[in-house]
């Protein structure tokens, strides 16, 4: 009788430091941890922020000089009742983080803002750029119509880097994987 409840009460115990050890891996996944839609005169403009992208891996690779991409999609529907969702714009917005060890700073080029290319001496900093959609032109204001509902998807992805010829031999980065996030989706009428 005491060895059956010793016996559950180590299978609950572990059972429960199982369930957090998952759940705790899960949180720590790269995601969009919002979305926002707004406008000016002309155009429907996005803000979103990436969570989790950096982790020491993707720091190490960085702060050693390899390009890094983070490339967010975005995709804009007109929601139909009775047939399928149209499309109006699929974007693509990358920024590119590159370290140079001579002069100490980090060149971000976002594809998408203007100024395109900024500096900066902190990684902290960089990874702050990296990580934010900040009023990108996702549509022009022409292209909806007023009071129909509409549909915004966005994801964002670490791209696969492209080691120099003396990382690869050393096999740090070896098992460096990519990420996806999974679609944020956000509803809104024009």
């Amino acid at each position: 009788m005491r060895s059956r409840r010793t016996t559950l009460a180590v299978l609950v115990v572990t059972l429960l430091l199982l369930l957090s050890t998952a759940a705790g891996a899960a949180s720590q996944d790269p995601r969009l941890a919002s979305l926002t839609i707004t406008n000016t005169r002309d155009h429907l403009l996005l803000y979103t922020e990436l969570e989790g992208a950096f982790v020491e891996k993707v720091e190490t690779a960085v702060q050693s000089g390899v390009e890094t991409t983070v490339s967010y999609y975005i995709d804009i529907f007109e929601q139909k009742r009775f047939w399928f969702d149209k499309r109006i714009a699929s974007i693509r917005a990358e920024h590119r983080v590159k370290f140079d060890a001579m002069k100490k700073v980090y060149t971000i080029t976002r594809s998408w803002a203007e100024p395109e290319s900024l500096t900066t001496e902190s990684y902290e900093e960089a990874k702050q750029v990296m990580s934010r959609l900040e009023g990108l032109r996702a549509a022009a204001l022409t292209d909806l119509t007023r009071g129909e509902a509409y549909q915004i998807r966005a994801r964002a992805r670490l791209e696969e880097f492209t080691l120099p010829v003396y990382l690869k031999f050393i096999g740090l980065f070896a098992d460096l994987d990519a990420f996806e996030t999974d679609w944020r989706r956000a509803a809104f009428v024009y």
